[in-house]
């Protein structure tokens, strides 16, 4: 359980846009495996052992009632969506816990667990070694992806700067850090309905392959 190791105990997960790109379709119901989208990617931060902090903004009350009855979802509503992602980061954020906290996006359902575990145990690394706290990407050859550990003080100093700042930019000032997670699912979202069905097609691979 990543909670158990240090204190990091929650996901914020953001899922509030409204998927202007996928040509009238939305991402978080969109059919995915035995489930949807959002539901996969929630089940695989419960896997890894933390309670999550889901960011609702565009057609929120129907993500409220798909996990009205999970106690360890917390709905988050940003009333101010369109104004970008990073206000809807920061309003999970600020209804998190933990010295540190994850950061993940809806639409990454082929993000495993382990991922999760790899980036939380570099954490645990560098605290032991008296390491000062950055924020740190699961990455793949070198490139950042999700999930994104974000120490919390990093993560609301952020609330100062404009709203179609990239919370990404913010981070990149403390000297983020890398964790090889040897999967390119990290890098993999879904801006296109082309992306979606590519996505779908290697989740029934990787489900096959079990």
């Amino acid at each position: 359980m990543v909670g158990k190791v240090l204190n990091i105990s929650d996901c914020v997960i953001v899922a509030a846009g409204a998927s202007t790109r996928m040509g009238g379709a939305w991402k978080p119901l969109l059919p995915f495996g035995a489930s949807t989208i959002i539901q996969t990617t929630v089940e695989t931060a419960f896997s890894a052992g933390l309670r999550i902090v889901l960011v609702v903004g565009f057609r929120g009350e129907e993500l409220a009632r798909l996990f009205a009855h999970e106690r360890e979802v917390i709905i988050a509503e940003n009333p101010h969506w369109e104004r970008g992602l990073l206000g809807s980061v920061l309003c999970g954020m600020e209804r998190s816990q933990g010295e540190a906290v994850f950061s993940m996006n809806a639409d990454k359902p082929l993000v495993s667990p382990e991922a999760y575990r790899l980036v939380a145990a570099e954490y645990e690394r560098r605290a032991k070694a008296g390491m000062p706290p950055v924020p740190l990407f699961a990455s793949y050859q070198g490139k950042a992806g999700h999930p994104v550990l974000i120490p919390r003080e990093i993560a609301l100093q952020a609330a100062s700067l404009p709203p179609d700042t990239r919370m990404r930019d913010h981070l990149k000032k403390y000297e983020p850090a890398l964790v090889d997670c040897g999967d390119e699912a990290i890098l993999l979202d879904i801006d296109t309905n082309e992306e979606y069905e590519r996505l779908r097609v290697l989740g029934k691979r990787s489900i096959q392959g079990l």
